[in-house]
């Protein structure tokens, strides 16, 4: 096997690193430029005594660099804001001028930073990981590496990195897909989100390729500038020059006309039609759910209070005499109640018996959408119309509704690669 000639950076620091180690007065510590500051902790926790670590520049090794620069005292600077460390200035001649250079170390620390780009980073690797707020993030950075960093420095790292880092995760899938032969499969899924940003509202549009998940196009705007026209814009210019063939929405009344005029087949999403029902349907049944938690509750109160009135005036052979009215009123009482638990018990019925038939109703518009052919979803469609008088006001007004667009609804039992909806 063929040796590799590569330079032992690392061994070669090190060496430097101990010819230059507690020379003078005190502990210093001469550190070439090339050697990461996480030589920095790894001291700090070996020496008992105050250590000062001085940053020389690599190029101190080369003779033409020493001829014309000289040692010009050192600046402080303060390491992830936890350890102080000195950087070595250096004197210099150019154009008959007095000129200085300080130590950089470029490698590991942006310019005009205190904290190494390791520590820079962090913020993002969590994101990476899960969704976490700032403060979050600036209590996990702070507990793994011993530090104080402020949650407004997590903020702006990220900040600063996330640009090139999901740009570089851009390139690495555009060569997959290049790699792979990823191309557009004519059926897209077309959504958009309303995102606040500095007290600004913003649109998202995004046009997924609703079979190989590829975005095709996703795009910004001010709220002011959303409007039916640029939908229509945005989907003509995303789909320009590839195959096209069907565009799955939700039901906002105006991509029927614009999808109609591109030409293709409009496929509705089958979640957000049953998303419409249930935001009817719910509050419909969650009330008729706590009538009936608040009917039986009070139910118990008649109940004990029943057993409080029995307790009071024990029941005695036959009727009690006209004469004693405590008698009469108590069985009195625990009539009245008895009739009111009864009536309750009766509404109690009524409303679970509403509540079933609603979910009936609703498990039967399900299966419209699970149906795997056109004739068997029509089936159950008519199972709801043809009775359409007939059913509870919510489910009326839907099959209403349903009616209308029940074709575009449809479109995939008839094309196996159309999507049901435009969840991503």
């Amino acid at each position: 096997m063929k040796s590799q000639n590569k330079k032992p950076t690392e061994i070669y620091c090190v060496e430097d690193l101990f010819k230059y180690y507690l020379f003078g007065c005190g502990n210093l510590l001469y550190v070439c430029n090339t050697i990461s500051p996480k030589i920095v902790d790894l001291f700090a926790e070996i020496m008992d005594t105050e250590l000062f670590v001085i940053y020389f520049d690599y190029r101190e090794y080369d003779p033409e660099f020493a001829k014309t620069h000289v040692k010009n005292g050192l600046v402080p600077f303060k390491l992830n804001k936890k350890y102080v460390i000195y950087k070595q200035t250096y004197e210099y001649s150019s154009k008959n001028k007095k000129k200085y250079i300080t130590t950089m170390l470029p490698e590991y620390i942006d310019k005009y930073c205190n904290y190494t780009r390791e520590i820079k980073e962090q913020g993002l690797m969590c994101t990476k990981i899960t969704y976490a707020s700032y403060g979050s993030k600036t209590e996990i950075v702070n507990e793994q590496f011993d530090l104080k960093i402020s949650r407004q420095s997590i903020y702006l790292h990220e900040k600063e990195l996330a640009p090139q880092y999901i740009y570089n995760k851009e390139q690495e899938i555009l060569k997959q897909i290049k790699k792979l032969d990823i191309k557009p499969s004519g059926y897209y899924s077309y959504d958009e989100e309303f995102i606040k940003i500095s007290n600004k509202i913003y649109v998202r549009l995004a046009l997924i390729d609703a079979c190989t998940k590829m975005i095709i196009n996703d795009e910004l705007i001010p709220k002011n500038q959303f409007n039916k026209e640029y939908i229509e814009k945005f989907l003509k210019e995303s789909t320009e020059g590839i195959e096209l063939n069907t565009i799955i929405t939700d039901g906002h009344r105006s991509y029927p006309e614009i999808i109609e005029r591109l030409g293709v087949k409009h496929q509705l999403c089958t979640f957000h039609i049953m998303q419409n029902l249930m935001t009817q349907l719910n509050p419909y049944l969650h009330k008729k759910e706590r009538s009936i938690e608040s009917l039986k509750k009070s139910n118990e109160k008649k109940e004990a209070k029943i057993e409080e009135l029995k307790s009071k005036m024990p029941l005695k052979r036959g009727r009690p005499k006209k004469s004693d009215k405590k008698a009469i009123n108590n069985i009195e009482k625990r009539k009245k109640l008895k009739r009111e638990i009864d009536e309750n018990k009766e509404k109690i019925r009524q409303y679970k018996a509403q509540i079933k038939e609603h979910i009936e109703y609703k498990d039967t518009i399900k299966k419209i959408f699970r149906a795997k052919t056109l004739k068997t979803a029509m089936k159950y469609f008519h199972q709801l119309y043809d009775k359409l008088e007939e059913l509870p006001a919510i489910i009326q007004d839907f099959i209403k509704k349903l009616s209308k667009k029940i074709d575009k609804a449809l479109e995939y039992t008839k094309d196996k690669k159309i999507p049901k909806t435009t969840i991503w």
